[in-house]
């Protein structure tokens, strides 16, 4: 077991106690098998939408935005790892009619919550809460009537054809020389 698991695991225990104050109580144990089972495929389903981050990075060839998301990802992979142990001994204390069946459906909601908020700063690694707009939003542009006109004459500039006036050559302005005997 590594350090990372290791605290991972303590943290979750200590703040089990914590967690079952935020989530509604289940009372029954069918319930706490499908609270546990809808938490994990939760999320998974987040693991999938960050690995598409992390693809969308490597096609993007932003190391930035790539190592960020990577981050949140490993992240991601251990939480994921330690819900399901935690819902498999869930299963486990579920049919010992073992009375830390709640401690472990607890594990699985902090995981659950963590996961979410990496979720969340995966966006933020690569921008997406920038981009994120629905179907309805439209943009509509009105250029003011008090605008000066550019002259209509065309010219042709590089190879392209563009319209108003020539545009000025800036003057070339050199240095003194660097040192009295000359040089290049």
């Amino acid at each position: 077991m590594t350090l990372k698991t290791f605290l991972g695991l303590a943290a979750s225990a200590l703040l089990a106690s914590s967690a079952t104050a935020q989530q509604p109580k289940v009372t029954s144990d069918s319930e706490k098998l499908e609270a546990s089972a809808d938490h994990v495929a939760r999320m998974k389903a987040a693991l999938k939408l960050v690995l598409g981050r992390v693809e969308e990075a490597r096609n993007e060839k932003d190391v930035v935005k790539l190592n960020c998301v990577n981050e949140k990802l490993t992240q991601i992979k251990a939480l994921l790892r330690v819900a399901e142990q935690a819902d498999v001994a869930l299963h486990e204390a579920v049919s010992n009619r073992d009375p830390g069946a709640e401690s472990e459906l607890s594990k699985v909601a902090i995981a659950r919550a963590k996961i979410d908020a990496l979720r969340g700063e995966s966006e933020q690694c690569i921008g997406q809460l920038a981009y994120i707009v629905d179907e309805k939003t439209t943009v509509e542009v009105q250029q003011p009537s008090n605008l000066p006109r550019q002259a209509a004459d065309t010219e042709l500039f590089g190879g392209e054809r563009r319209r108003g006036p020539a545009w000025p050559v800036p003057p070339v302005v050199r240095p003194p020389p660097a040192s009295p005997y000359g040089g290049p």
